[in-house]
């Protein structure tokens, strides 16, 4: 007599932020022999995450929740119709005892469907502020777990909601016990702007490479849009990248990060104990990211900058203020690694297995 597989349903993406914490989630699930499923809204990204890690892979109709007015706020209901009875075929298709939604606009018909076929839901929170598809999938969840300590979230039942931190690709893991041969005897700092880039950011980097390639090396992650005009600035001590998927040896190699304050960023920035100067996307929905970097200043865990009035010498003082008080940035690493949740899929996947084993 064999066992049943342990079928568990995953959904989430539309964007990086939602993706690469899924897959850190799925690979743990592997460990388990979990039979897997994952149901997205169909863009490249995820299939082709999917494919990497070998599990299944359907897409569904969707659209977006918003809280401002938008033409498609009159199509998009239709979609999310049509994308409820696209999941309801496939859930019924695969019958998982367990979904976990990690979040994301492709979420909320797999979700409601699985509510409705009275499936147990576990749903992940990256940010400080929820977004409206989980605030409403938190309504109909077993299990919310949360990116942020549990103080932060005012609307979770406390039964409900536990703190797991927000899970990182494995790589981070791996490259936090290796020692990488300094590849240049300046401080090496690492620009980026989250899985879209930053337009902000770059221009104001290139605005400054004549100036602090003169002192540091520095490490560009600009995203793909940006990618072709930056490539004109081909100074020394400047390393340029549009899209990498080497970025745990890069953060790895940084002596100080410049970058948005996105959840999954952050989290990686603490999980190897770095410095970092964050500048918050000012028109991050519901002013999120502003939220998730005031937990990392509160914490003297980062210095936070607004976009608004920074310019590059303003930027520049900062940044050589910084790497000049070695008191504190070694206080500051330190904080940022005492935020860390290495074992946040592992902690994710506990209580999914608990929740499935009931």
């Amino acid at each position: 007599m064999t066992n049943k597989p342990i079928r568990i349903l995953v959904t989430g993406g539309g964007t990086g932020g939602h993706i690469t914490p899924l897959i850190a989630v799925v690979e743990e699930l592997k460990k388990d022999n979990c039979d897997i499923l994952f149901i997205g809204s169909g863009n490249e990204l995820e299939k082709k995450a999917a494919k990497d890690i070998k599990i299944k892979y359907k897409s569904v109709l969707s659209g977006k929740l918003r809280r401002y007015f938008d033409w498609q706020n009159f199509i998009d209901p239709f979609k999310i119709i049509i994308g409820f009875f696209q999941a309801l075929f496939i859930i019924i298709s695969f019958w998982p005892k367990v979904v976990f939604a990690k979040g994301g606009y492709a979420t909320f018909p797999v979700v409601l469907a699985s509510w409705i076929l009275g499936r147990s839901i576990v749903t992940h929170e990256s940010d400080v502020i929820m977004g409206l598809a989980n605030k409403w999938e938190a309504k109909l969840a077993k299990k919310v777990c949360v990116g942020f300590p549990i103080e932060n979230y005012k609307n979770i039942p406390l039964d409900k909601i536990i703190y797991t931190g927000n899970p990182i690709r494995k790589e981070f893991t791996k490259v936090s016990s290796i020692k990488y041969q300094v590849s240049s005897e300046r401080p090496t700092i690492l620009v980026t702007g989250g899985s879209q880039g930053s337009r902000f950011i770059n221009q104001t980097i290139a605005s400054m490479l004549f100036d602090i390639t003169r002192k540091y090396h520095i490490i560009h992650v600009a995203g793909k849009n940006d990618c072709e005009w930056l490539k004109k600035n081909s100074w020394p001590n400047y390393e340029l990248y549009g899209f990498t998927d080497k970025m745990p040896e890069l953060l790895k190699r940084a002596d100080l990060v410049i970058s948005r304050a996105g959840a999954n960023t952050l989290a990686e920035i603490s999980s190897l104990g770095k410095l970092s100067i964050l500048i918050p996307l000012p028109t991050s929905a519901n002013e999120h990211q502003q939220a998730n970097a005031k937990i990392y200043q509160k914490n003297g865990a980062a210095v936070v900058v607004s976009e608004d009035g920074l310019t590059p010498t303003s930027l520049k003082d900062i940044i050589d203020r910084l790497m000049e008080d070695k008191k504190m940035l070694q206080e500051i690493e330190r904080n940022a690694k005492e935020l860390s949740q290495p074992d946040a899929a592992k902690a994710i996947v506990e209580e999914i297995l608990k929740i499935y084993n009931k």
